[in-house]
């Protein structure tokens, strides 16, 4: 599995990238856009093709989830330990992220899956898994009812080696934002993802 995270800052042409992945066959889009209205975030959503819309995850404003018909809810770290995933729906499929193994293996299959970074020194934060990555730390996994995707650092180069450290899906965000070819890279990852996922 692949998810693309967006960039939380504008990019050039970003709907435009956008759509021509989710052509492509990304299986989800996650939106970090934290600083915009409600109105930006409509009008960010309505230029997405609509046959997408079950692709999409928020990672904020998701009051506006039941208008712009999305039921994917993304609760970062310190919203999940407020237990703000519980003022929605039962049917609302949940996501969060973590930063260490002890925290993934307490979740319960009230999630479906978690980001767990970071694997890599990040392409968008520089520095940001430089000293510390969370790699090593998948062989204590014990929790299977949630999957497990990793983050950071990840390219069409280092993937495989993600999948052979023990995740189950993969998420990129510099590789495809920080890009001058966006659409190629995550093609070229699609495809390896592919290979392992056989």
């Amino acid at each position: 599995m692949i998810i693309v995270l967006t960039a939380e800052h504008d990019i050039d042409n970003e709907l435009q990238i956008i759509n021509s992945i989710l052509d492509a066959g990304l299986e989800l889009l996650h939106i970090r856009k934290y600083n915009f209205s409600d109105d930006d975030m409509c009008q960010f959503i309505y230029g997405i093709a609509p046959q997408y819309r079950n692709r999409l995850v928020l990672h904020s404003h998701h009051h506006l989830a039941e208008k712009l018909n999305i039921n994917r809810l993304h609760f970062n770290e310190y919203d999940r330990k407020s237990k703000k995933q519980n003022q929605y729906s039962p049917t609302v499929i949940r996501s969060t992220s973590v930063h260490s193994i002890a925290d993934f293996n307490q979740l319960d299959n009230r999630w479906s899956y978690a980001l767990f970074s970071p694997m890599f020194s990040s392409i968008s934060k520089p520095g940001h898994g430089k000293e510390h990555t969370v790699k090593n730390e998948l062989k204590l996994r014990n929790n299977q009812q949630v999957q497990l995707i990793g983050l950071a650092g990840i390219h069409s180069e280092n993937l495989g080696l993600a999948y052979d450290a023990g995740v189950d899906g993969v998420a990129l965000l510099g590789e495809i934002w920080k890009n001058e070819q966006p659409l190629i890279s995550f093609k070229n990852c699609l495809m390896k993802d592919h290979a392992y996922c056989l």
